[in-house]
């Protein structure tokens, strides 16, 4: 008995020491966000249209035609062009960064000196006038000499990031308000930018897709649409990603469109990610999805785990150079699938 009591003790100290520095971890890495200035999308030197409020990136895997240094890009599926780090993802990403590293040491510390960065971050790109970004992506993933450098529909998938940017405001905003007049302004953008997403030409082409990216558009659409507090369009839209879903996983599991790609399996788990993130979101606003589609996402679960330590056996192509990250990536899919009891580890493995 006396030997158990002690077992307990020596855990809870372990488990104490660890969370500990995890929270030393998250205060480092916050103190360093705030030894800089918020990221703005007008931080940029030059612009492609001619105006820094617009966010502009390069389609990261289209190159220079070695046969046509001057003439127009040619893709390279999988292979990412270092150019792209000139224009405005990084920005982005750094934004996203920014907000989740203070937002995290506020939620840990309740220290008003990270709230404050993160809502400076927040006005900096979503509400001042002279560094807001429009709530637009026309110029996003641009490739040069084609399309008169206007951007793709393939450049929505950028909008992904917009998902975290959401999860991290209702996070502070859960244990400190950041303030009914900036919160109306970040949901106007947010709505002004879904407006975009469903009416421009890009954003309808890309509502259209039946890989990765037609469920990351449904689910940013959705988590907009829900952190704006449009119920009945987050109905409707559960419905269409439902039947995107079944479209592209088969009864076996499998995810054609993405088994064609270079890295097949990584952008089978890819996807897979969305599909849960996409639940994640339903769950959080209670409500459900039919059971072919849980049943679908179980098929693909059990079809991508019988490879997990078996990269050999794969019977598609992946030029991935870090297997060991797509086996990281799917094991953490399959366990937010089995947290939302979208299915169970007996049901992935029939």
């Amino acid at each position: 008995m006396k030997l158990s009591k002690l077992i307990l003790t020596v855990l809870a100290l372990c488990l104490s020491l660890a969370a500990r520095a995890d929270d030393r971890s998250i205060i480092n890495a916050a103190n360093k966000v705030l030894q800089t200035e918020p990221v703005a999308v007008t931080d940029k030197t030059s612009s492609i249209s001619g105006n820094p409020h617009n966010f502009e990136s390069l389609s990261i895997y289209w190159w220079p035609d070695p046969k046509n240094p001057t003439g127009p890009y040619v893709a390279k599926d999988g292979q990412a062009n270092p150019e792209h780090t000139q224009y405005d993802l990084p920005r982005l990403l750094k934004l996203v960064d920014n907000l989740q590293k203070v937002g995290k040491a506020y939620v840990a510390t309740k220290d008003q000196k990270y709230f404050d960065y993160f809502c400076k971050q927040l006005d900096v790109w979503f509400i001042d006038k002279d560094t807001q970004m429009l709530p637009n992506f026309n110029y996003c993933q641009f490739i040069p000499g084609r399309n008169n450098g206007k951007g793709n529909p393939q450049g929505m998938i950028d909008s992904y990031n917009f998902n975290s940017i959401i999860d991290h405001i209702n996070k502070v905003n859960a244990i400190q308000s950041i303030g009914s007049k900036r919160l109306k302004a970040v949901k106007k953008w947010m709505k002004n930018f879904a407006k975009w997403m469903e009416t421009s030409d890009n954003g309808q082409v890309a509502s259209q897709y039946t890989n990765n990216q037609g469920i990351a558009y449904d689910t940013t659409l959705f988590n907009i649409y829900l952190f704006a507090g449009n119920n009945k369009k987050c109905q409707q839209l559960i419905q269409s990603c439902c039947n995107r879903i079944k479209q592209q996983i088969d009864f076996e599991g499998k995810q054609p469109e993405e088994l064609k790609r270079t890295r097949a399996y990584f952008y089978s788990v890819w996807n897979l990610q969305h599909i849960v993130e996409f639940l994640s979101y339903v769950n959080e606003a209670s409500f459900e999805i039919d059971d072919e589609t849980k049943q679908r996402i179980c098929k693909s679960i059990q079809y991508l785990g019988q490879f997990v330590g078996h990269k050999e056996a794969f019977p598609y192509k992946d030029i991935s150079t870090d297997w060991n990250y797509n086996e990281r990536l799917f094991s953490n899919v399959r366990t937010q699938a089995y947290n939302l009891e979208v299915c169970s580890p007996i049901d992935s493995q029939e």
